[in-house]
């Protein structure tokens, strides 16, 4: 079993790595990729804002309007 623990705390944190590891438990580290969640946020925060605005609330039926998107179509400069 794997237990993921995370917190703001630095202090608390290290009392239960001191915990687990009296406990004779296994314990690995790995450090958060503070950017990595940043863009996380700023990705949802605009999928939640376009979600608000109902920019595709004409769109009738999703299927084919992404079919119709993503058709080949001649650039004219060939």
């Amino acid at each position: 079993m794997e237990i993921k623990i995370s917190g703001d705390d630095p202090k608390l944190l290290k009392q239960v790595e001191e915990l687990a590891k009296n406990l004779g438990l296994k314990i690995t580290k790995s450090d958060i990729d503070q950017e990595a969640i940043k863009n996380n946020k700023m990705a949802l925060n605009a999928l939640q804002n376009l979600a608000k605005s109902k920019a595709f609330k004409d769109i009738k039926d999703p299927v084919s309007w992404q079919r119709e998107v993503r058709k080949d179509r001649e650039i004219g400069w060939t």
